[in-house]
């Protein structure tokens, strides 16, 4: 054997042991879906539609970002996940009013949740809150859709405020409401906590009293939003004491 070849080989086998302890072990990936690493577009262009009405202010201007290898639940936590995590820990809070119900169903999404109930629950499952990058990347893709399922708004696919419906839909409800790496229901059903506090992007000239470290962001919507809120670029910013009925969460998984 030459003697490059049997220096090359060991620190290639160094190199694939290394890929392979990143990867999250079988047990944590179950039921997540991989997105790969790569660039994509982050935000809002301006010409995505009517500013401050379909576009966020907050969300301009598109960027360029890079987000390593991941992976995030292909559905949001449920009733009978949660249950689990509270029995796991030996207590805690389960948001009972907020259902109307002891008894709500297991396949149910669990909402109500602050964000350091949220990020709890994440660490519970070997897993964390996803960035706002991650979590847009997973919804929207590397070809900046402005849906998860494409750039036309489609209420078939999404539990949404349509005047009748009065909570979320069961995980899974709507298949066609898939990201292009298979995520569901990441436009409506609940909002998704994730890590970041609220900050303008970068070259963003839009200066607000709210950005820094006092609100967290939440993405995606929920039952109780209208289509523009729903597009996966679009930003809300919440004090993470706050737990309404229309916030869930989604984990991640480092790659």
């Amino acid at each position: 054997m030459r003697a490059w070849t049997r220096c090359a080989l060991p620190a290639l086998a160094l190199a694939l042991a290394a890929c392979v302890h990143r990867m999250p072990p079988l047990e944590v990936r179950a039921d997540m879906v991989e997105v790969p690493a790569g660039p994509y577009l982050m935000g809002h262009d301006a010409s995505d539609g009517r500013v401050g009405v379909d576009v966020g202010v907050d969300s301009l201007p598109r960027h360029e970002v890079y987000v390593k290898r991941f992976w995030i639940d292909r559905t949001e936590a449920t009733v009978a996940d949660y249950k689990r995590y509270l029995e796991a820990i030996g207590g805690g809070r389960f948001p009972t009013a907020a259902y109307g119900t002891d008894a709500p169903p297991g396949d149910l999404p669990i909402i109500a949740v602050n964000f350091a109930e949220a990020s709890a629950y994440c660490r519970w499952r070997g897993k964390r809150l996803p960035t706002e990058a991650e979590w847009e990347k997973a919804a929207r893709g590397a070809d900046g859709r402005i849906f998860p399922w494409g750039d036309d708004w489609d209420p078939a696919r999404v539990a949404y405020h349509d005047l009748v419906r009065s909570g979320p839909d069961p995980v899974a409800s709507h298949p066609e409401n898939a990201s292009p790496y298979g995520a569901l229901d990441m436009a409506g059903n609940v909002m998704e906590w994730t890590g970041d506090w609220y900050e303008a992007y970068p070259g963003s000239t839009l200066e607000r009293i709210s950005f820094g470290h006092y609100y967290r962001v939440l993405r995606g919507g929920s039952w109780e939003s209208h289509p523009y809120q729903l597009r996966s670029a679009n930003r809300f910013a919440v004090l993470p004491e706050i737990g309404q009925p229309s916030f869930g969460v989604r984990c991640v998984a480092s790659g």
